[in-house]
């Protein structure tokens, strides 16, 4: 394992806005919306970061120039949306470093996507078998600079398989001994999944 360390010197902040836009609260799933809104305004415009809010499933915290807040779009893009927005505010360092690393991370998928605290190289990620290129990266914020501690690695992911779905053992048994059997979703449903890159939200049954 290898790591090296960036460190970049923050933009003048005074030049830059955040505004919070908040999904409709009859939303069903608002965390699955929540996610695709952030990655959509990140992968729509290259002018703005985003990053879902850490304390809410419904409020999404954008930073952008002035100048490019003054132009509108952020506004049409919340009404087609049907999002609230909330005035402008100051941007502070750690609000800026939250949205870019969200972004940095939306915008290198599919080529590398988020596995835990890594980003792994390939878009088989979940087939993939052998071991993958990965890399981790820590941001931090202090004295008008932005850090960024790499770390080189290669990992294994372990393929999925029907124990991970915590299915009864006794369902499971059923299931090897039958090749005819079919697996019915719990009373409680079945497991909900992210799907990469898209984040489409799935039910496993």
């Amino acid at each position: 394992m290898s790591s090296s360390v960036v460190l970049v010197d923050l933009p003048d902040l005074s030049c830059l806005c955040c505004v919070t836009l908040t999904l409709q609260e009859e939303e069903e799933e608002p965390r699955s919306q929540q996610m695709k809104t952030s990655r959509e305004l990140v992968l729509l415009y290259p002018d703005v970061l985003a990053s879902p809010a850490l304390e809410s499933f419904t409020e999404i915290t954008v930073v952008m120039a002035l100048k490019f807040f003054q132009m509108g779009v952020i506004q049409m893009f919340g009404t087609r949306r049907r999002l609230m927005l909330a005035p402008p505010q100051c941007v502070l360092p750690g609000v800026l470093q939250a949205c870019l690393s969200f972004s940095v991370v939306t915008r290198l998928s599919p080529r590398w996507n988020k596995v835990g605290l890594y980003l792994v190289s390939g878009e088989g990620v979940v087939s993939e078998r052998g071991k993958m290129d990965a890399i981790r990266v820590e941001w931090s914020t202090s004295e008008g600079r932005l850090c960024l501690k790499v770390e080189v690695d290669a990992i294994r992911i372990p393929p999925p398989t029907l124990e991970d779905l915590d299915l009864p053992p006794l369902v499971l048994r059923r299931f090897w001994a039958d090749p005819d059997s079919v697996l019915e979703p719990s009373p409680a449903g079945g497991v909900w999944c992210h799907v990469l890159p898209s984040m489409k939200k799935g039910q496993m049954i």
